[in-house]
């Protein structure tokens, strides 16, 4: 019985000195984490506002990061939304460091109120997602009335013009001093509005900028933005985008003509219609020729001085494997004296 209470005296020591050594551990371990190293992500101005700022002016933003962790800060990667570009940033901050985040805007392409994000990917774990926002008003300073889209659809050998207007958005004056064609088969003409011409209930400047295709303007696509140079602070460069297509008047329809894969022992027939859409004029073909005796041709007027059907067949018996010939007919058009279309069959 004495044993029996001596061990359980001794128990009862030995328990609240675990219970001491328990807590002491817990407590080593809570202020361990609490002083384990983080990095953390302080930007101070996460929106840049730019206010009022001229249409086509490049918005560029820095943001400044400081780390105010004890841990180097990873940036792992920056993400902007569409308009948005970012220029440089930096990969890793140290602990009390400042790094940069630039970012850059081009606003030719809107108009109003903007507001483009640029995300922010980081090691900190408290953060590890950050918006940034660049912000501004864009204006045009000067505006192009009715728009700044000039559509030119005209056939080769014709001139055509399109007029537009520059106007000051702001009241002010300004001059347009050049135009920069970029290439294209333009002749642009520029000159300020009299009183009388006008837009109405307009104040400041008013610029007529008058875009023709000449005669000579090849055949083809027409896309090209067109620079108009001002003396406009807020605007020195105005641009115009100019689409459309010189048709030639003379058309081949198809350009080409495949047979494609075809037996050799039965002819086999393709059409070329030549088409004349100028009024008043006359298409003539005069030589017909092919430089491959295995095709012949036959011209069939559709409608006299104007359409053409001109069938090419492809002789029966004409040997295996791949044939190919050029057809070239004469015409009256100044423009389109020699047209020559490709024809190309495979005989099994």
């Amino acid at each position: 019985m004495i044993k029996r209470n001596i061990a359980i005296a001794a128990l009862l020591v030995v328990l609240p000195t675990l219970a001491l050594a328990q807590q002491a551990a817990s407590g080593a371990a809570s202020d361990a984490k609490a002083t384990e190293a983080k990095a953390t992500m302080d930007i101070a101005e996460k929106v840049k506002d730019f206010g009022l700022v001229a249409k086509g002016e490049k918005l560029k933003a820095v943001f400044e990061v400081k780390n105010t962790g004890t841990a180097p800060l990873e940036i792992s990667s920056v993400r902007p939304t569409c308009g948005c570009t970012v220029a440089n940033f930096d990969k890793l901050v140290q602990p009390g460091g400042t790094g940069k985040i630039e970012a850059e805007v081009d606003t030719t392409a809107f108009s109003g109120p903007i507001a483009k994000s640029v995300l922010v990917f980081s090691n900190d774990l408290a953060s590890p997602q950050v918006n940034l926002v660049i912000k501004a008003e864009v204006r045009s300073f000067v505006e192009v009335l009715p728009r700044n889209l000039i559509r030119l659809n005209v056939l080769q050998g014709e001139p055509a013009t399109e007029k537009v207007v520059l106007s000051s958005a702001d009241g002010s004056e300004f001059k347009v001093t050049d135009v920069d064609t970029a290439g294209g088969p333009y002749e642009v003409k520029f000159r300020e509005l009299p009183e009388k011409e006008r837009v109405p209930d307009r104040k400041g400047s008013q610029w007529e900028v008058a875009v023709t295709v000449p005669v000579n303007a090849p055949e083809g696509l027409l896309n090209h933005k067109l620079l108009v140079k001002t003396t406009a602070a807020k605007a020195p460069e105005v641009g115009l985008q100019v689409s459309g297509v010189v048709r030639p008047i003379v058309q081949v329809i198809p350009a080409e003509i495949n047979f494609g894969t075809v037996a050799g022992d039965a002819p086999v027939g393709r059409n070329v219609i030549l088409i004349n859409n100028r009024q008043g004029t006359t298409l003539e073909l005069g030589k017909l020729e092919v430089d491959n005796p295995q095709f012949t041709y036959e011209v069939i007027p559709l409608q006299a001085g104007q359409r053409y059907q001109v069938a090419v067949t492809l002789q029966a018996g004409t040997p295996k494997g791949v044939q190919k010939a050029t057809l070239k007919i004469s015409t009256n058009d100044a423009a389109r004296k020699l047209i020559e279309v490709p024809i190309q069959a495979t005989v099994q």
